[in-house]
């Protein structure tokens, strides 16, 4: 599935996830992680994105959901350590806006994010 998406270069993921939270923020996020030796696991469905982001500092990608509103009102965060590519899709309106981060093991996390409905 990763191979599918183009990579986005590493200068760029700061202002492209940037970009993604203003765009996003709100819409409903689904995380599901791909691991070989547990299997594929959910870990938010259709939970309202607070923030996308990467600190080159200390080398995590970090999706947050929630804490938008009394139905979700904490934020949980889910970090990926040491992410090695993150791949996006092309999209157009109708389509969610999907793509892949891939930690130092090669663990793929699956990042949708539903588009609002027009």
């Amino acid at each position: 599935m990763a191979q599918e998406r183009p990579e986005v270069p590493r200068e760029e993921w700061r202002p492209f996830l940037d970009g993604l939270t203003k765009q996003y923020e709100g819409s409903e996020v689904t995380i599901e992680v791909l691991d070989s030796s547990s299997g594929d696991l959910y870990q938010a469905e259709k939970l309202p994105l607070a923030y996308i982001e990467y600190d080159d500092r200390d080398d995590i990608f970090s999706v947050g959901v929630g804490g938008r509103d009394p139905r979700y009102p904490v934020v949980l965060r889910h970090g990926i350590e040491h992410p090695r590519k993150i791949l996006a899709d092309t999209v157009s309106a109708e389509t969610p806006r999907v793509f892949d981060v891939v930690d130092g093991e090669g663990t793929e996390t699956i990042i949708t994010i539903h588009r609002h409905a027009a």
